[in-house]
């Protein structure tokens, strides 16, 4: 795999622009093309989401303490 350079707690010293690449970034690995605007007006929905996984990290639950939902087919 290539090299991890980001990660959400480094969303505070992550620059609006580069946020805004980031956004690009992964729009494009979508399948989108997002224009200028778009990216300008998910910006501040972006860093909540950043602060969103932030904060439910902050929870130390052991991967066997998640609930089990068993899978419909």
């Amino acid at each position: 795999m290539g090299e991890t350079w980001y990660s959400p707690a480094m969303a505070e010293t992550l620059t609006d622009a580069d946020l805004k690449t980031l956004i690009k970034h992964l729009s494009k690995v979508a399948g989108l093309d997002l224009s200028d605007d778009r990216v300008d007006r998910d910006l501040s929905a972006y860093k909540g989401h950043l602060a969103a996984i932030d904060r439910i990290k902050t929870v130390d639950l052991p991967i066997e303490a998640e609930p089990f939902v068993p899978s419909k087919r």
